[in-house]
């Protein structure tokens, strides 16, 4: 029945994203709480997730699935890494509270790779969970420093730190329990020596390398085994357009511009009232209530169209309904009227506004939003 519940509680058909193809396999032979998932994020972005939760069983599965869907929700709201880990432990921390059972002084440890196709960087946090194995596209190992953070669940309050670091696409990326990693007579570096040179033929078929992995390492009986592969991509220059423009209103009319001629080359003529609409109500938000440039960026990946605009003002806008009789207060209005995503992630210094389009299907037409516009700029 444990067994049973923790392959209902996984995640079901990974997403195909642009930014990583992947494979997975998934023993449950110890019938605990290991899990993986592969979580979409803004800006074609994409997080890879491996935890453990402590003991065995039905509650640990329980466990399992409330980490893994408190994790999800937490990914989806854009949050730094260590944010996100920070965050998580809380919920680990309230569980234990609350009677969660567990025979050990900790509830779970976790291990987080958010990586970006534009930039090809990778950005690695773990909660006591071995760090990610990072092969390059010519088979040989990176040598990469992930901090390790206390597991989840344990209080205290010390930091999780992550670490940044830049792949050439075909890089593999293998996250794992430590249930893989059981071999019998190997150390825990040895063992992890061994996965490295199982995954050297790093331009093998994914699920092959999963396949030959579990043969290989020999996992233990007793826990579960988990090895989630990412195999990273890169977006191709043209695919995505960039400018920084000053903090002056009379920018709006430029980025409008600029996107046209962009989306012009792109062939995408049909996304031009709509995207210019996003862009001049973005824009002007980032002006009025921002501080020092802005920054526009347009992304063309897989029938969908991505603008980003962000600035150095770190407080979220909110979005309201604006009344008759105000002259402004509709801008978010109508990006999320106009998109099929739209959201905020903050970086460190600044915070950036994106919507998503779809370009595969049937779009909302601008100009049933242009008379509801009423500070619209017209330059």
């Amino acid at each position: 029945m444990a067994a049973a519940l923790q392959r209902r509680l996984q995640p079901g058909v990974t997403p195909r994203l642009s930014a990583v193809e992947t494979a997975h396999v998934y023993l449950p032979e110890g019938a605990g709480g290991g899990w993986f998932d592969v979580v979409p994020l803004s800006g074609t972005r994409v997080a890879l997730v491996v935890g453990d939760v402590a003991g065995h069983g039905i509650e640990a599965a329980a466990t399992m699935g409330q980490l893994r869907v408190a994790l999800r929700t937490l990914a989806l709201q854009d949050l730094e890494t260590d944010e996100l880990l920070t965050h998580l432990d809380e919920v680990a921390a309230q569980l234990t509270a609350a009677g969660a059972p567990t025979a050990t002084t900790h509830v779970a440890t976790c291990a987080i790779t958010v990586y970006d196709p534009v930039s090809r960087q990778c950005t690695a946090i773990r909660a006591g969970h071995p760090a990610p194995v990072v092969v390059d596209p010519e088979g040989s190992p990176l040598t990469v420093d992930v901090p390790e953070g206390p597991p989840l669940g344990t209080g205290g309050g010390r930091a999780f730190t992550p670490a940044v670091f830049e792949v050439e696409p075909g890089s593999l990326l293998a996250h794992f329990t430590s249930g893989l990693l059981a071999a019998a007579g190997e150390d825990g570096a040895a063992a992890r020596l061994h996965l490295e040179h199982v995954l050297a033929p790093a331009g093998r078929p994914l699920q092959e390398l999963c396949d030959t992995a579990v043969y290989r390492m020999a996992p233990s009986p007793r826990d579960d085994a988990v090895l989630l592969l990412a195999r990273t991509h890169a977006l191709a220059p043209e695919q995505v357009a960039d400018w920084t423009l000053p903090a002056d209103p009379s920018v709006v009319g430029t980025a409008r511009r600029l996107v046209g001629q962009q989306l012009a080359v792109w062939e995408l003529d049909e996304a031009v009232p709509t995207t210019e609409l996003i862009v001049s109500e973005l824009v002007t938000n980032a002006i009025r209530y921002g501080r020092g440039p802005v920054r526009l960026r347009l992304v063309r990946d897989r029938g969908r169209l991505l603008c980003e605009v962000t600035d150095t003002n770190s407080a979220s806008p909110h979005l309201r309904h604006a009344r008759a009789s105000d002259e402004g207060g509709r801008g978010l209005f109508i990006v999320m009227r106009l998109s099929s995503h739209w959201g905020v992630r903050h970086g460190r210094r600044d915070k950036t506004i994106w919507s998503e389009q779809r370009l595969d299907g049937e779009r909302p037409d601008a100009t049933d939003l242009f008379d509801d516009v009423a500070d619209l700029a017209d330059e």
